[in-house]
């Protein structure tokens, strides 16, 4: 029997250590993830608000040009005056003139200040000077982060002490009482699962609302781009109106984008949705909106025939818009820039590829070229990094492969399958 007491003392003392390390590691964790997610919001909140601020100095550029300063100024404020947080603009001209100066708040805290140029044909005609306070948001984040840990770790060890107290209680009957501490593990387990559960749904409407906040900027854009070519449609010319159209239909597109982004992260758990689709005519739609882009340029692009495939249409839109959007990119030095998209059979399997004879890159860094943020051009060539790890994701979930050959200055080459492909398979290759 003393043996016996031993081994239940020594189980009592092991799980009161398990139980107070797990409570500390929910605590520290807690307060980890809030003050990561404070420095993510505040990068997040610095990105969007020098892309949203962009696009205010490109829509004062047209009345910039026509002297129109008073325009300038409506714009300025009404632009600071929508903002739902505490928020100071002031347009200031090259020779130190103040067109507009305006904020939506008595006293506005400078925790994010960006001084952005405007430019028209390397002539700069404004800088905005700017500051917000993203304060409120990252503490909020933060707090609730603190709050959820301490509440974790309240639980942990108040569930600690209800097993503790069964395990007592085993010491007095010894058989029966197993069987009842087996049944409760069990019950423990199946709460533990819910739990899990719960916590994977809090998580996919965490992700639904920061889509949210992403979509919502993007529809001001559309809807002040609507209103002023609605609004100002006398004033506008032909080409400031094509100007707004183009700003509404990247809007449109870019929340779309988000949408499929989204959907992207939630693979794991949410099937494709596979479709008989033409590669080909993706790849001329994503083509064609490059060139609008950059009317000025002079391409040589060839897409083959019969570039069918099985499988999901928005992804592999995705995946067309980066590969070819690369192709683009690096060959905007050449003279004779070319781009193809065709197919080849290897081994009995389609193989499709994107080919352009751009700056290439060298093979002994290819490792480092689907892993996000890694770019092996640098800051040569705008980009972020995301887009050939979002492409490997995306040929990875449907059951195929990716893969690159280059040469510096040579161009490159990227391949990828589709074993989805059964409707692909009864076509001729």
């Amino acid at each position: 029997m003393s043996g016996r007491h031993a081994h239940r003392a020594a189980n009592r003392r092991a799980l009161l250590i398990f139980v107070l390390s797990l409570a500390l590691l929910v605590t520290a964790t807690g307060f980890v993830v809030g003050m990561l997610q404070g420095r993510f919001l505040r990068d997040d909140s610095n990105a969007k608000f020098q892309t949203e601020l962009a696009l205010l100095g490109e829509l004062a550029i047209e009345p910039l040009l026509r002297s129109d300063y008073a325009t300038v100024e409506r714009l300025v404020d009404a632009w600071v005056q929508r903002r739902p947080e505490p928020m100071k603009i002031a347009a200031v001209t090259p020779n130190g003139y103040t067109l507009a100066n305006a904020q939506n708040r008595d006293t506005v805290e400078n925790t994010l200040a960006v001084d952005l140029p405007v430019e028209f044909n390397g002539r700069q005609l404004l800088t905005l000077h700017a500051i917000t306070d993203v304060s409120a948001r990252e503490q909020g984040v933060s707090t609730i982060a603190r709050n959820a840990a301490l509440t974790g770790a309240l639980l942990v060890t108040v569930l600690g002490w209800v097993m503790w107290s069964i395990l007592q209680r085993t010491a007095i009957r010894p058989l029966e009482d197993q069987v009842a501490a087996r049944e409760q593990k069990e019950r423990e387990l199946q709460q533990r699962t819910g739990e899990l559960e719960s916590a994977i749904r809090e998580l996919e409407s965490f992700s639904y609302s920061v889509s949210h906040d992403l979509r919502t900027p993007l529809r001001a854009i559309d809807g002040f781009s609507l209103l002023l070519s609605e609004d100002y449609a006398a004033v506008l010319d032909p080409t400031a109106q094509q100007y707004l159209a183009r700003t509404r239909a990247a809007a449109q597109r870019m929340g779309q984008l988000i949408d499929d982004l989204l959907g992207l992260a939630q693979m794991t758990h949410q099937g494709l949705h596979p479709t008989d689709i033409d590669l080909g005519a993706l790849a001329r739609d994503s083509l064609q909106r490059l060139a609008m882009t950059d009317p000025q340029r002079s391409v040589d692009i060839r897409i083959g025939e019969g570039l069918h495939a099985h499988a999901d249409r928005q992804l592999m839109a995705i995946v067309l818009d980066n590969l070819l959007g690369n192709a683009w990119k690096y060959t905007s030095h050449r003279e004779n820039a070319r781009i193809e998209f065709d197919k080849h059979v290897r081994e009995g399997q389609t193989v499709f590829f994107v080919r352009d004879n751009g700056t290439g890159f060298d093979m002994r860094y290819a490792s480092k070229l689907f892993m996000p943020f890694q770019r092996l051009h640098g800051s040569d060539y705008p980009g972020t990094g995301i887009g050939l790890a979002t492409v490997q994701r995306i040929i990875r979930r449907h059951g195929g492969q990716i893969w690159a050959r280059a040469m510096p200055d040579q161009g490159a080459t990227f391949h990828f399958t589709l074993p989805l492909t059964p409707a692909a398979a009864k076509l001729p290759a």
